[in-house]
């Protein structure tokens, strides 16, 4: 091609471009609503109007979902980031006061008891775009729901968890093999943890192990081995990088990879062979207020998440893999893919998250102290 000719085809290209998306609706848009009806229009439509989606969620969730969503819908979006716990005492007072300001919420799974206080809007019957619905955009060729009715608590994605992370430097690879190794006496005082006593990453590793091995386990491991506690996720990821404590469990791959990104390259994440992990959500699940307050932008929301852009969005963040097929985001590390044919205890069911996890929790608090 002659350099002018392509000069002129790349204007003419970027020209293209900024008009297909006059009015809110970028090319991305195209796709993910292709096919759509006419009910879907008129949602859209009717969500416009009122103007703007109040979304709940991790705040580092913020940026790529408000950005995205407004990209592919011209719909404001007024994201709340902050505590998990914070959030879900939040929409649970409002919701028992009958004044919801939050539209949907994206996280765990902690607002189970408002699904069954009957304060919760289905999602599956909103769910209207044939790129959403098709079963074969999805692993195992359905959605997967962390609620048994299959209806309200949607998990965009689903990983590997509960594995530590070594600082090389001072731990060889090939020197922890298995979670007993951790109990020599060589590595007590030299481990750390997110906090196992309170909800979130800390539990859900503490729970698997508690799950695998027994309580006694855990208690040698935690307290025989006089593992440090941090309710800060990047600060324990800092630790291992610094050699304070060269073994950490419970960090989250997005602030492991944002301390790789830096540069920093002797942090090392091990699965080990006697427990490979639990299969979790992280903070991909996605929840409707009863009542919200815009009801059309939480049903756009809702249907955007599960689509392509919307799952690309978040997956590109948190470095948790979809459950969509064709969601891959080179930066999604592998340690955190499940792997086919190994032994994963699902955390992210009904079942574990209301009957199983309290107790384990009570055993853990009881038996690791107050929080």
């Amino acid at each position: 091609m002659h350099p002018k000719m392509s000069i002129r085809l790349a204007v003419t290209l970027l020209a293209v471009g900024g008009a297909l998306s006059v009015g809110g609706a970028a090319l991305a848009a195209d796709d993910w609503q292709a096919n759509a009806g006419e009910d879907w229009k008129r949602v859209l439509a009717a969500a416009r109007r009122e103007g703007k989606v109040v979304v709940a969620g991790h705040p580092a969730l913020a940026a790529p979902l408000t950005k995205d969503f407004e990209r592919d819908t011209g719909i404001t979006v007024e994201y709340l980031g902050g505590n998990a716990n914070d959030l879900y005492a939040r929409m649970s007072r409002e919701a028992s006061a009958g004044n919801p300001t939050i539209d949907v919420s994206i996280g765990g799974a902690a607002e189970l008891p408002m699904l069954h206080a009957g304060q919760l809007e289905p999602i599956k019957p909103k769910l209207m775009l044939p790129g959403v619905t098709d079963g074969k955009n999805w692993i195992g060729g359905q959605m997967k729901w962390v609620d048994k009715q299959g209806q309200y608590f949607f998990q965009g994605s689903n990983w590997v968890f509960a594995w530590p992370a070594f600082n090389s430097d001072m731990i060889k690879p090939g020197t922890i093999t298995t979670w007993q190794d951790l109990l020599k006496p060589e590595y007590k005082g030299k481990i750390a943890t997110h906090d196992p006593r309170t909800g979130g990453p800390g539990q859900a590793g503490t729970s698997y192990l508690t799950e695998l091995f027994g309580i006694e386990f855990v208690k040698k491991l935690y307290i025989g081995q006089e593992v440090t506690y941090t309710r800060d996720g990047r600060q324990l990821v800092e630790w291992a990088a610094r050699g304070v404590y060269p073994i950490v469990l419970c960090a989250i791959q997005f602030e492991i990879e944002r301390y790789k990104s830096q540069g920093i390259k002797n942090i090392t994440v091990t699965q080990l062979k006697d427990g490979p992990g639990s299969l979790v959500g992280g903070f991909s699940v996605i929840k409707m207020s009863r009542g919200a307050p815009h009801p059309n932008a939480a049903t756009v929301f809702v249907n955007w998440y599960a689509s392509r852009p919307g799952q690309e969005a978040y997956t590109r963040r948190m470095l948790e893999p979809s459950t969509r097929v064709d969601v891959s985001p080179p930066e999604v590390p592998d340690y955190v893919v499940p792997v086919a044919g190994a032994k994963y205890l699902d955390q992210y069911v009904e079942d574990w998250y209301m009957d199983v996890r309290p107790k384990v929790a009570k055993v853990l608090v009881d038996a690791l102290g107050g929080r």
